[in-house]
């Protein structure tokens, strides 16, 4: 039987989940996107790619005792919706490199960076190079922010194009290359990312996509463009997770993470489980769809349901303070660390 605790952290959650969706989906900085369905909430699942990968994994392992090599560039939406997502990758990237120089095999690590707006725009592409001076490529984006756009898709195949081709690419057989295109919105119709998949193939880059809470709201078609190019690479689409944190008046907590347009709650105890992704919480248990709700009245919150999955008699006003970190609390870390983690294994294999 569920607590009494547990029954006001489900509650809170439900009442709060249309606000929260909101918050997140329709800030003052949104883009002019089609409204993503808010639909009875699943688990979010990567379909597996119909696309037969182009080879992008290094020709030869690393021996024991060599130095292994890693590129790992950003490919970034910089227009005006993506300032969390910007300032997680400026304030993330030195830890996320030395936590990578501290495994096994221990890589030289280089990072770039290209960033990418849209035409009629202060810039259409921006391009940092590699460097392996970690400070010196903090230094060089710090001043990067999120402006332009507003018409919904953006110039991600120029921004892909200058990554792949603009970017001087270690082509050395020990390297891993790794390239990461984190957006929120999806490329022009006319836009042609199989060929800029071709050519990261033909470079051995692998290029993984990262979408932002945004992309979910063009539906399939505006996904499919990146589950394809990571598909085609050897690749992997993640949609992140952004966290926010729910406080009744007596002190009672809710975690909720929005992933894919969807709203869920964390039931792990574990503080920083919901990093995992909304997608490995269900799997394992630690996370539910947010509850329907059943109508507003000015009773009192009842749980129903064999797995009080529905809330019925909502009044919650004044009650619940929403604790909004924005979209810059986000996994976005934990995804690029662990796709790198997982490159770089291949190379002491």
């Amino acid at each position: 039987m569920s607590t009494i605790k547990d029954t006001a952290l489900l509650a809170i959650t439900a009442a709060l989940a249309a606000h929260t969706i909101v918050s997140l989906v329709y800030g003052p900085a949104a883009k002019s996107a089609p409204p993503p369905a808010i639909a009875e909430a699943t688990a979010v699942r990567v379909a597996e790619p119909t696309a037969t990968p182009l080879a992008s994994i290094p020709d030869a392992p690393i021996s024991p005792g060599k130095h292994a090599r890693l590129d790992l560039a950003f490919c970034i939406d910089t227009t005006g919706s993506m300032q969390g997502e910007i300032n997680t990758v400026k304030a993330k990237v030195k830890s996320m490199v030395a936590k990578l120089s501290s495994g096994q095999p221990k890589p030289v690590v280089r990072v770039g960076l290209v960033a990418y707006r849209d035409t009629g725009d202060a810039y259409v592409t921006r391009v940092f190079p590699f460097s392996a001076d970690i400070d010196k490529v903090v230094k060089d984006i710090s001043a990067l922010d999120a402006d332009g756009g507003g018409d919904g898709p953006e110039a991600v195949d120029q921004g892909l194009h200058a990554a792949l081709n603009e970017l001087q690419w270690d082509s050395g057989k020990k390297t891993a290359r790794l390239l990461y295109v984190i957006g929120d919105a999806p490329p022009h119709e006319d836009s042609n990312l199989t060929a800029e998949a071709r050519t990261a193939a033909a470079k051995k880059i692998c290029v993984s996509a990262i979408s932002c809470q945004g992309l979910d709201g063009y539906g399939a078609e505006g996904l499919k463009p990146f589950r394809e190019i990571a598909a085609l690479t050897n690749g992997t689409f993640e949609e992140l997770a952004y966290r926010q944190e729910l406080v009744d008046s007596e002190g009672h907590r809710a975690t909720l993470v929005v992933s894919g347009g969807k709203t869920y709650s964390v039931k792990s105890t574990d503080k920083d489980a919901w990093k995992s992704g909304a997608t490995d919480l269900v799997a394992h248990g630690e996370a539910v769809p947010v509850p329907s709700l059943q109508g507003a009245t000015n009773g009192t919150i009842i749980p129903s349901g064999s797995d009080a999955s529905v809330i019925c008699g909502v009044n919650t006003a004044g009650t619940v303070r929403v604790v909004d970190s924005g979209r810059i609390d986000n996994n976005m870390e934990d995804v690029m660390l662990k796709g790198a983690q997982d490159l770089m294994s291949k190379l002491s294999k």
